[in-house]
């Protein structure tokens, strides 16, 4: 378990700003220069990529060097994946489409162990092989990432209950799918969605959690939302870096060798 889960936890109780980005792409050269920029938390998807359990134990294995944070977002609310992915060293978990405190109270009950929890054991890479049970095993409940994500306008109406469930240490949303099911899907700026918003960050407010986006947002609009209480901030992914990088890379070279010509 990387101690720094317990600062970054710490942090973001005392209102800090912590920052984190994406990985995406299956290539652990890619969890090597994502872990080494600097970032506090290396958040890994699963649930929309073709990651396999194998790929995140490579993506693990590359970034220990840097000691991020590594939290992964799982494909669904599967407790035997979820003890899987935390066996093999994650620091915790994003649970997509949490919908209600039932479900949350499952979410921590999967990533905690005994008493507190129903995680079975058997952390093999978690405590280096067994080489770090003891450390490992005394800190796990405490220092284990669990976050809900809200990603439904009928979620977003019960995210006080969701935000009340001991355990829970932060809120994810997702604009992209809450707008799908607000009738109007990908467009995360309808009054619609920005209201389902609106109920998470009071409900993180009241119960001091920070809330993170679920996606990349641009420089210039994070100022905003960590204001509402979007502290736990997504700085950059790999995809857009490589989408956005190349695209602009190539339009700049085309326009200096036009103008050279």
């Amino acid at each position: 378990m990387s101690e720094r889960a317990l600062e970054i936890k710490r942090r973001l109780k005392a209102g800090e700003v912590v920052y984190s980005a994406w990985m995406t792409f299956n290539d652990s050269g890619i969890a090597e220069i994502m872990a080494g920029s600097g970032i506090d938390v290396l958040l890994i998807d699963t649930e929309h990529t073709s990651l396999s359990l194998e790929d995140l134990q490579h993506a693990l294995s590359a970034a220990r060097r840097w000691d991020p944070v590594v939290i992964v977002r799982v494909q669904d609310h599967d407790p035997s994946r979820i003890k899987r992915i935390l066996d093999i060293g994650a620091d915790g978990i994003i649970a997509p489409m949490t919908m209600n405190a039932a479900q949350t109270e499952a979410l921590v009950a999967a990533c905690k162990y005994p008493p507190v929890g129903r995680r079975g054991y058997g952390p093999r890479r978690a405590t280096d092989y067994y080489r770090n049970t003891d450390a490992y095993v005394g800190s796990a409940n405490e220092a284990t990432f669990v976050i809900p994500q809200i990603e439904h306008v009928e979620a977003a109406a019960r995210a006080t209950e969701i935000a009340a469930v001991p355990g829970v240490d932060a809120i994810c949303v997702g604009p992209m799918d809450m707008s799908g099911s607000a009738g109007v899907l990908g467009n995360w700026r309808h009054p619609k969605v920005q209201a389902g918003l609106d109920q998470v960050f009071e409900a993180s407010r009241v119960h001091n959690l920070a809330v993170c986006m679920g996606m990349y947002l641009p420089p210039e609009e994070q100022p905003a939302w960590v204001a509402k209480g979007a502290r736990f901030v997504i700085a950059s992914d790999d995809l857009t870096v490589l989408r956005t990088g190349v695209a602009r890379d190539l339009a700049e070279t085309r326009r200096r060798l036009s103008n050279a010509t």
